[in-house]
């Protein structure tokens, strides 16, 4: 690859966006208003990739106008690249909004220039030459697998193809920050693995940053290193996406996580599930997958039966994740024994009524 695709100064593991105390209010009449997004704060660190999820509605999409200066803050300050871009003027944005790259939902293409056209735009806006544009168009289709489609329109090309075109546009001016806002949500899914292979491959091969807005679980699951939750303009929750997707806490119920893992038992599933069995119920998670089938191995030595009626695996970026349900039956002091001593490799939790 290129030396010419090295990504921005910032050091490996340093803040890159700090979002603190922040608030975005919008007026809808003389006497009402609607807050977007409240009181939010998070810190992206260069080199990862971020994501924040939640229902439609969550604030996601004001979050990033935050970020590139698009909206700016009732109250609360956002800092980009080491700067505080709440005050600055709009030829002062513009500086900045030079060092980020934006991945649009519906690609945001010009129709009337080809791939190759689209990708030298924000080049041209830069002041490069034609010889520096046309070298790094080339890169840039090459990096995306598109060179063979540099001269087709818009209206030639899959909407895969048209994404991968967007992306290589974001990355053009050599960014620092790709700010991907839905750049899956309208694509088969088949094509969303393409998209966000090649967006992990921006991060790990390139040193992007990437902050991914998105109501789908698997952009997350497959991308990001850690994850915010946004409900209602607040962020729920935030850490590791490992940490957060593996964990059987009864807050996640009714939650986006809750309802999007689906790995617990429904009401529905319970209703079938207790009609077949007299066990007692409890989830395990499969955060020690091998430490979890030890102990189930060894039921017999505690005088238990035990028998899987709930469960799946994930995986995520960097590892795999799951909740097993299971109705273990025996003496009450036996199946407790057991209980405690799958409790001791891996959170467990008992399955209540719904």
């Amino acid at each position: 690859m290129s030396a010419s695709f090295a990504s921005g100064p910032q050091a490996p593991g340093d803040p890159l966006i700090e979002l603190s105390g922040v608030t975005r209010t919008f007026r809808t009449g003389r006497s009402s208003s609607v807050t977007a997004v409240d009181n939010v704060s998070f810190t992206v660190r260069t080199g990862e990739v971020y994501g924040v999820i939640g229902f439609s509605g969550a604030g996601k999409s004001t979050l990033i106008r935050l970020i590139n200066g698009l909206e700016r803050p009732t109250s609360g300050t956002v800092r980009v690249l080491g700067r505080d871009i709440s005050g600055l003027s709009e030829s002062q944005l513009r500086h900045v909004r030079r060092r980020i790259g934006m991945v649009f939902q519906q690609f945001n293409l010009f129709s009337s220039r080809t791939a190759a056209g689209n990708v030298a735009y924000p080049l041209k806006v830069a002041g490069w030459s034609r010889a520096e544009r046309e070298k790094r168009v080339a890169e840039l289709l090459e990096f995306v697998g598109l060179s063979d489609k540099a001269d087709s329109y818009p209206e030639q090309l899959s909407g895969g193809q048209k994404q991968r075109v967007g992306i290589a546009r974001a990355l053009a001016a050599k960014p620092d920050i790709l700010l991907a806002d839905e750049s899956t949500s309208a694509l088969d899914p088949s094509t969303t693995g393409e998209v966000l292979r090649l967006l992990r491959r921006a991060n790990e091969e390139l040193g992007i940053t990437i902050v991914a807005i998105t109501h789908e679980m698997e952009v997350i699951r497959a991308i990001a290193d850690r994850v915010a939750v946004m409900d209602a303009g607040r962020i729920t929750e935030e850490g590791l996406v490992y940490d957060v997707f593996s964990s059987v806490r009864e807050e996640h119920q009714g939650s986006f996580v809750g309802s999007a893992l689906k790995d617990r038992p429904t009401a529905e599933d319970l209703q079938r599930i207790r009609a077949g069995t007299s066990g007692r119920l409890v989830t395990v998670s499969l955060k020690d997958s091998s430490a979890v089938s030890a102990t189930l191995g060894r039921a017999g030595q505690f005088g238990v039966t035990f028998q899987i009626v709930h469960g799946g695996m994930s995986t995520t970026k960097n590892a795999s994740y799951g909740l097993l349900t299971i109705a273990v039956e025996g003496p009450d002091e036996a199946t407790q024994g057991f209980i405690d001593q799958l409790a001791a490799v891996s959170p467990v939790e008992e399955v209540k009524e719904q």
